[in-house]
């Protein structure tokens, strides 16, 4: 700012004056401000809701931009007594996780930087020499996941501490440099990524959701002059700006596609432009939830960088992302299905006859469900188990497994070679006991072995201190060394109990604290000895070795003493001795022949540098022969050269000057006035007119609808209610009719016995085929049980044979990639044994096939047999109620009538009831369509009103987009003229003084005498055509190296290229793998719901059959009843007839001596006619005349219930019945008088399987059977 203005200055001050929208502001500068922010603040304001966005299953993102050394890194990251974002949200993740013990989660975090355009793994181990990091991860891209980037390290983490100690061994690995604006200025963009995935059940519904946490620390954007970068600090600069001028253009076109919303076409987002935006597209434009945290300085000098960095947020503000949840396919699928099966028992609604179209539709939903909920849960046992083992903090570190306990613990080291498990013993606070099973009291570690004593040892653990007190006559070695007295014991010290038993003894705390100390010692090393690189590499090597000696050293006494107090044999010991020798004799030569290939590269090595020495020496000398050569040159010619230089930058800046300003001044004018802007406004004014009027159309449209939707729907109504009345009226007239045709029935039968015989014998008949059907039901049912339980036996061998394969496959997989062959007759087998699992896979793949065929053959056999038995039953049961219904007919026309009456009133209250189903879904269409119509006229209504608010809002903008453009040109304008006047003030200094040097050049020259001039001359003629040889080789070199760049680019290039097209196969092939494994697996799945949905339809047709023998031995139930009563109704007749019949025979012998012969002759006859029928009636004595005949016999049912009925004849006096029993009634009844009756003879009966198809057996047993 000048110190003194001008009349224009305060009217341009208050042009500067810029408007930006924000959600949180904070001040971080000074501590003692009364409106200091602190970490904690910030933490509050934007890292709670982005903790609960992850719990409730969104993407989140939070990343910083601002300048170099404003403040992101220590926003992000803070240190260790005030963290930052990132630490805060972990340690705020893992205080929920606590609180919520309900469900099972799985935490994976990975960290990677962006350096000069390339992928950096932070969390992989360091090569051998730090200095040379190696950025060699490659990002793809998914087709469904996006961009990843591959081999990237993801950590599984079950604490806080596990990944504060990622974090910091990542940002370690961080690239850092110091430049004239930051000490330890970020030279790359970080990322730090949690992948959140938590599990539950919820009402017995899988629940899972996942969540992708990106925290990114992005490298500030800087400028060359301001932070004095140069060399490879200019070069990294020059990365970090182009992947932000990349983020920039991704977050404007994102912003411009919010404001334009659906209208037009998209812009082409160009997110391949950096490896940065391209794995940050989701976070940007895509799923996810988005904080972007804009860090400025509050220093004058950097108002350009706070204007830019504040344009740049204000931009991201405006990008508008729709973020969902991340919830799992398969669980998706599952609740979905859940839903579908609701609807579906909601349509059976208890009716077990229901179409078997939507049976099987629920069934097969059932299996899906089921299957997809025990493959959920065994993918989440592994999470399990490792919540289990929380203490012991279980973690996969690649294909292992790291067991990070904090108390202090011994590890059993075990020679048995049976022996898998890993024994580890916690050494918590006081007392632990160690001795044999033997002991009085129970020891805390129980050993067993020779020379241990029942009570053998005590460790005690106070205040992080652990001491070993041995017991007397105890055997106790520490590091080979036996002791006596109580020893403390520091990290790594080897234990011997007794003879056989060895611990390593760990103590975290105490390891951690030696880390830190060795980690301080190398530092300071290396910084005192940086010649001694090599050489403090080469020494842990050399240890190595010199410890593996002193390790084989140690195990051949271990396994001396072992072998002389354990009776090993002499021979077995002898061999062991010679292989440790052998294998000390060979470490000890690699030993030698290392030692002496690194004297040689030391050797070399100082050859290569004497020669670099030599090299750059030489080049010294001939930059001093250029300098003195240059020095010797006529100063006269470089002062005109430099006069010359000088008018030629002042005309390129005048020109320059006045095309800009030029330019300045015609975009201005463009801005400030154009023809159309009256025309445009005009249209715009009409436009919105006519979307009020098209608002107020919708609106009088809704009401039109609204009011026609309510008279339809009460006429409707009122349909309705009247269809009910006359619905409820046919009720009653059923009722009715039902209650006469009942009464009418009971005096029929009361009236005559012969039709109660009749009635009763078809209710014996109908009991009979009831019993047949239920006896043949149960023979089928075993019958189809026994091919049901072969198939699913078949199927879980096929089930088996696929996991033994699976099994195999795999383990040959492993062993052709590992590659471990110890001869090529191996390498053959392991081929040969692929090459015959490929011929089982596709036996088994035909066997699987041809048994589902033959399953699905199996399965319609039996549901045709099952349909067939089903009509054949029914239609037995129809015959008999018809023949029932034809005997009441015969014997009463009332009962025709009042039938037909049923039936006809039946059919009405059917329609009736149609009817109100029929009104029911037209008013249910009506309001439907109504409905329809309303929403369709509401979301017209909706857009046509976004369209006014997006008219009028861009309208806004676009004004003040030009009254800000106009604003910045004249800002530009002022810049431009200020900074032509310091340059010409510039240009008229130096040539001030090169004129005053050529002033002197020329006075010194006339005084000098001619024969200097021309020793002059000559000098300058040398000097001349040593510059021009000069000039030849430097512009040769300037060749070669244009060369050299031209060929460097065309191979990065053409490296490019390849890159891109193997990734985009590799692409191909993974998304082809990946369909094919999802297409097998969606294989095997519909497989086992097929099967599981047969056995659910046969198991519900078994049901079934079980509900409607329920339903036949109920009614049997009811008849039986029936029946009784209305035996007990004919009893009574009976006893009232035979008090009537005694009554007249006294009076008849009372009046005896009266009566006349013919008198007397009629009344006999008449008591005879009276015995008879009360013979008939009671049926207590027999008749005079019974006869019984067994004529015939016929062949009845079909298939496997085929059997025989014999027609049986009674014959009582002149009445006569004929019935069909078959023969297992026959046996029953002989059964049962055999019981009763000891005298009667034994028949033979024949089993069923044998008697009932042979024609012959039957003819001869008709008259044994009569």
């Amino acid at each position: 700012v000048p110190d003194h203005r001008g009349e224009g200055d305060s009217a341009r001050e208050q042009l500067k004056i810029r408007e930006f929208t924000f959600d949180h502001s904070f001040w971080s500068l000074d501590e003692d401000d009364s409106n200091f922010a602190s970490q904690e603040k910030v933490f509050a304001a934007l890292g709670e809701d982005v903790v609960s966005s992850a719990f409730d299953g969104y993407n989140v993102c939070i990343f910083a931009y601002g300048q170099t050394g404003s403040g992101k890194t220590h926003t992000m990251m803070g240190y260790e007594d005030d963290p930052g974002l990132i630490p805060r949200f972990c340690n705020a993740l893992f205080c929920r996780l606590h609180d919520n013990s309900s469900a099972s989660y799985q935490i994976h975090v990975s960290y990677l930087e962006i350096y000069n355009e390339k992928v950096r793994d932070l969390l992989r181990g360091s090569s051998l020499d730090s200095n040379k990091s190696v950025h060699n991860l490659r990002v793809r891209e998914h087709p469904r996941d996006g961009p990843y980037v591959q081999d990237l390290s993801k950590h599984s983490v079950i604490s806080y501490e596990a990944i504060a100690n990622l974090m910091n061994k990542g940002n370690a690995n961080r690239t850092t440099a110091a430049t004239n604006m930051n000490d330890v200025s970020s030279r790359s963009h970080a990322i730090f990524t949690i992948i959140f995935t938590q599990a539950r059940f919820l009402d017995g519904v899988p629940s899972e959701r996942q969540s992708k946490i990106n925290l990114v620390d992005l490298a500030g954007s800087e400028r060359a002059d301001a932070s004095g970068a140069t060399g490879q600090r200019l070069k990294e600069g020059g990365s970090i700006n182009k992947s932000l001028v990349s983020l920039g253009n991704v977050i404007s076109l994102l912003a411009e596609r919010s404001e334009n919303g659906t209208k037009g076409r998209h812009a082409f987002i160009p997110y391949r432009d950096s490896v940065l935006t391209w794995l940050l597209k989701d976070s940007l434009g895509g799923n996810a939830k988005t904080v972007m945290i804009a860090t400025i300085s509050p220093a004058d000098v950097n108002y350009g960088e706070t204007l830019s960095t504040l344009r740049y947020a204000n931009r991201a503000k405006n990008i508008i992302n729709r973020p969902t949840v991340n919830e799992d396919a398969n669980v998706k699928l599952i609740r979905e299905l859940r839903e579908e099966i609701a609807r579906l028992r909601s349509l059976l609604e208890g009716n077990v006859d229901t179409s078997p179209r939507v049976q099987e539709k629920l069934h097969e939903n059932e299996a899906r469900v089921k299957v997809l909920t025990e493959e959920w849960a065994e993918k989440w046992n592994e999470s399990a188990s490792l919540m289990r083992e929380k203490s012991l903090a279980l973690r996969h570190e690649g294909v292992g497994v790291v067991l990070d306990s904090t108390l202090p613990h011994l590890i059993g080291i075990s020679d048995d070679l049976l022996s898998t498990g890993v024994m580890l013993f916690h050494l918590k606070e006081g007392i632990t006991k160690i001795g044999s099973d033997e002991s009085d009291e129970p020891q805390d570690i129980t050993i067993s072995g020779a020379n241990v004593e029942p009570e053998h040892c005590v460790i005690e653990h106070k205040d992080g201190v652990v001491v070993l007190h041995p017991i007397e006559g105890s055997l106790c070695a520490i590091n080979g060394q036996v002791v006596k007295e109580p020893t403390r014991l520091t990290q790594g010290m080897l234990i011997t109990l007794g003879q056989t038993n060895v611990y390593r003894y760990n103590n975290p705390e105490e390891a951690r604290e030696m880390k830190k100390s060795m980690q301080v010692r190398k530092s300071v090393s290396a910084l005192s000895l940086p010649q001694g690189e090599h050489n403090s590499m080469i020494s842990p090597r050399l240890s190595l070795l010199s410890q593996s000696m002193s390790d084989l050293y140690r195990s051949n006494e271990s396994l001396a003493l072992n072998g002389s107090l354990m009776d090993i044999s002499s021979t077995t010991y002898r061999e062991d001795q010679e292989e440790l020798e052998h294998k000390r004799l060979e470490i000890m030569d690699l030993e030698n022949r290392y030692t002496e290939r690194e004297k040689e590269r030391q050797a070399e090595e100082e050859q290569i540098k004497e020669e670099l020495e030599n090299y750059m020496e030489k080049l010294r000398h001939l930059n001093e022969e250029i300098e003195y050569v240059r020095s010797k040159k006529n100063p006269y010619n470089s002062i005109v050269d430099g006069l010359r230089q000088l008018d030629r930058q002042e005309e390129e800046l005048l020109e320059d000057l006045r095309i800009s300003k030029e330019n300045l001044l015609e975009e201005i004018e463009n801005l400030t006035w154009f023809p159309d802007q009256v025309t445009e406004e005009e249209s715009i004014s009409q436009v919105i007119h006519d979307l009020e009027r098209q608002i107020t159309e919708k609106n009088e449209q809704i009401q039109q609808v609204r009011r026609a939707s309510t008279s339809s729907r009460l006429q409707l109504e009122d349909k309705e209610k009247s269809l009910q009345e006359k619905v409820a009226t046919e009720v009653e007239k059923l009722e009715t009719l039902k209650s006469q045709y009942e009464m009418e029935k009971k005096d029929l039968l009361a009236s005559s016995e012969n039709i109660l015989h009749e009635v009763q014998d078809l209710a014996l008949r109908e009991e009979d085929l009831l019993a047949q059907h239920e006896v043949a039901s149960e023979e089928k049912n075993a019958q189809w049980k026994v091919v049901l339980d072969e198939l699913n036996e078949h199927t879980s061998r096929i089930e088996e044979a696929w996991h033994d394969l699976g099994e195999n496959e795999a383990r040959v997989k492993r062993k052709m990639q590992k590659g471990s062959f110890s001869s090529v007759q191996e390498k053959l087998e392991c081929e040969a044994e692929t090459q015959q699992l490929a011929e089982a896979r596709k036996l088994l793949e035909e066997e699987e096939k041809n048994f589902a065929e033959r399953q699905q053959e199996e399965v319609a056999r039996i549901e045709s047999e099952l349909e067939v038995w089903e009509r054949q039953k029914a239609a037995e049961i129809e015959a008999l109620h018809l023949a029932r219904r034809e005997l009441l007919w015969q014997n009463s026309d009332k009962l025709r009538q009042l039938d037909e009456q049923i039936e006809e009133q039946k059919q009405v209250l059917v329609n009736a009831k149609d009817e109100v189903m029929q009104v029911n879904q037209e008013k249910a269409a009506v309001i439907k369509e109504f409905q329809k119509q309303i929403d369709a006229l509401k979301e017209e209504n909706s857009v046509l009103t976004g369209e006014l608010e997006e008219m009028e809002k861009r309208t806004e903008e676009k004004e003040s987009r030009r009254k800000d453009k106009i604003v910045e040109l004249e800002v530009e304008i002022e810049t431009l003229e200020h900074t032509y006047n310091l340059n010409l003030e510039e240009i008229q200094n130096e040539r001030m003084r090169l004129v005053g040097l050529q002033e002197e050049v020329l006075r010194k020259s006339s005084l000098e005498d001619s024969g200097e001039q021309n020793r002059l001359f000559n000098v300058s003629q040398q000097l001349k055509a040593q510059r021009e040889d000069l000039d030849t080789r430097q512009k040769d070199l300037e060749s070669l190296q244009k060369e050299l760049e031209a060929k460097t680019s065309e191979l990065e290039s053409r490296q490019v290229k390849f890159d891109e097209e193997r990734e985009t196969q590799l692409d191909k092939i993974e998304y082809e793998k990946f369909r094919l494994l999802d297409m097998e697996r969606q294989d095997r799945v519909n497989s086992l719901v097929e099967q599981e949905v047969k056995c659910r339809l046969f198991e519900e047709k078994l049901e079934r059959e079980r509900l409607r023998k329920l339903e036949r031995e109920k009614d049997k139930q009811e008849r039986e009843k029936e029946i009784q009563r209305l035996k007990s109704l004919h009893q009574r007749e009976i006893n009232q007839l035979k008090a009537k019949l005694e009554m007249s025979n006294n009076r008849a012998l009372a009046s005896g001596n009266r009566v006349t012969r013919s008198q007397s002759c009629e009344m006999i006859t008449s008591t005879d006619q009276r015995k008879n029928l009360i013979r008939q009636l009671t049926f207590a004595e027999p008749p005079a005349v019974l006869n019984i005949e067994v004529p015939t016999f016929v062949l009845r049912g079909s298939g496997r219930d085929l059997h025989y009925e014999y027609l049986i004849k009674v014959t009582i006096g002149d009445e006569s019945w004929c019935i069909f029993r078959r023969y297992s009634r026959f046996r029953e009844m002989h059964n049962a008088l055999k019981k009763k009756y000891p005298v009667i003879n034994q028949l033979v009966f024949p089993p069923r399987r044998f008697f009932h198809k042979n024609k012959k057996v039957a003819a001869e047993r008709r008259t044994l059977l009569e």
